[in-house]
């Protein structure tokens, strides 16, 4: 009805400039982005230094994905009027979006000195941080939109998601409790409690939070995953593979829900998705460390480094590669008795933080099996700190590390233990392998198992995972 007003107001008066920018702020609004733009290119051509047309067609572009375009856009719009708090906003947005986070800040500082109380800016000021990985700064932004704004509920809700990544569990469910309590079916802030509920244990209620996401929104797709992994801890395989089979309806490709099917199911597959654990790591990423070597008492990448140096003896280990480095715990134990230390790993947060602790001498984003495929190899040790319980049938690994390795060397590595022959998919959604399993493939691609114990790997659901640790020379 808007539309028709500004058409009838555009009929009798074709060059009404201000009919066309709110008729393109409409059109946005119904979602006609390509529409919306051309009403705003109406206005301009009438009145070219329209700066409202130039910034709300910015914002258009913006939600068609064009954030080049939609920079130009708020950039013409600066040039004309150079103190144009909007546009320095809505560019800060952009910016975020493109990945350049320092302009964002620069860009939505501009903004806050125009006008000091702009609590939207201060709220993406936050995500900005956050995404810098800056928390405690994320957060204060979040409180000065706060300041300014006290029932600013998507303030609260990213105040909460920068908490959960600090691992404050508790402050965290109080700022999505005051979300609700703003805007009561705010989907993702019952999503986002559930999450933080059942990092902490309490599953059951984690369970009633994901349940009033989808009676807020029945095909959020990601609470039923989120169930998923939920009732899979609480042992309840047949409700949670009634939970991910739900999730597949809404999304039916999806890698994570698929393989965990699988592994609530008893079928066995060769491998997880690259997919699968590159969302993983990266979502696990933030707490990882704290996770496993606190609260899990992980303490592999230890043994492992102890037994390869005292198996080695005096002198250096010469090259390394550590695969799967994570965040680069084994790099933090082996860099010493090494000349070289090279990680590899799918997950890009993950090689971030392993970055951040500058002892690699060279950190690859890529999958194991193509790097080892693609890459010219001359290492001494290959390390594999719980790497290949995502990986089942290891037969390609052990032949590319045996025929494509200019030299000797060692393989040292971590598994799961399964008492069954081969290799199993368990319903963790982790691979265990049979020492069996193992020493079959010594036999078939050459290795000699040069050291073997069992181990605790780290506690699961309260009790310590058994473990194999080896160590192969070929």
């Amino acid at each position: 009805e808007a539309i028709e007003a500004y058409e009838k107001a555009l009929a009798i008066k074709p060059d009404y400039v201000d009919a066309y920018n709110n008729m393109g702020v409409s059109l946005k609004d119904q979602g006609k982005l390509e529409e919306a733009i051309e009403a705003y290119e109406k206005a301009l051509a009438i009145k070219p230094d329209y700066v409202d047309a130039y910034n709300n067609m910015g914002v258009s572009l913006k939600d068609q994905g064009k954030l080049e375009e939609a920079i130009e856009a708020y950039e013409k719009a600066l040039a004309i009027k150079p103190d144009y708090v909007d546009a320095y906003y809505n560019m800060g947005i952009a910016l975020k979006e493109q990945g350049k986070l320092e302009e964002a800040i620069e860009a939505l500082n501009k903004a806050l000195s125009l006008k000091p109380d702009y609590a939207d800016a201060y709220n993406n000021m936050g995500n900005v941080l956050q995404d810098q990985g800056k928390l405690e700064e994320a957060i204060e932004a979040y409180e000065k939109a706060l300041a300014i704004k006290p029932d600013y509920a998507d303030a609260y809700y990213n105040m909460g998601n920068a908490l959960k990544d600090q691992g404050k569990l508790e402050k965290a469910i109080e700022a999505y409790e005051k979300v609700i309590s703003i805007k009561p079916n705010y989907a993702d802030a019952y999503n986002n409690m559930g999450n933080a509920l059942k990092d902490q244990g309490k599953l059951e209620e984690a369970i009633k939070a994901y349940e009033k996401v989808l009676a807020i929104k029945p095909d959020y797709a990601d609470a039923y995953s989120n169930m998923g992994k939920t009732l899979n801890a609480q042992y309840k395989v047949e409700e949670a593979v009634e939970a991910y089979n739900k999730f597949l309806t809404l999304k039916p490709n999806n890698a994570e829900a698929q393989h965990m099917i699988s592994a609530l199911t008893g079928k066995t597959t060769s491998s997880a998705p690259k997919k699968y654990i590159e969302n993983l790591f990266d979502g696990y990423s933030k707490n990882f460390e704290q996770s496993l070597l606190v609260e899990l008492e992980y303490n592999t990448p230890k043994l492992i480094s102890n037994i390869i140096v005292k198996e080695h003896g005096s002198g250096s280990l010469g090259s390394v590669l550590d695969l799967g480095c994570g965040t680069g715990l084994t790099g933090l134990e082996i860099k010493d008795f090494c000349s070289n230390l090279e990680g590899i790993d799918l997950s890009k947060k993950m090689l971030d933080l392993a970055s951040d602790k500058n002892v690699y001498d060279t950190l690859v984003h890529t999958d194991i099996l193509d790097y080892l495929n693609n890459t010219e190899l001359c290492f001494d040790y290959f390390i594999a700190s719980d790497v290949f319980v995502y990986v089942g049938d290891l037969s390609e690994l052990f032949w590319l590390i045996k025929s494509r390795n200019k030299q000797k060397g060692r393989l040292a590595f971590s598994t799961e233990k399964t008492r069954k022959d081969g290799f199993q998919l368990e319903t963790s959604g982790r691979y265990s392998h049979s020492k069996s399993y193992i020493e079959s493939l010594c036999k078939k691609f050459d290795y000699l198992i040069s050291y073997y114990s069992e181990i605790d790997l780290r506690k699961e659901r309260g009790t310590f995972l058994t473990g194999d640790l080896y160590v192969l020379s070929f």
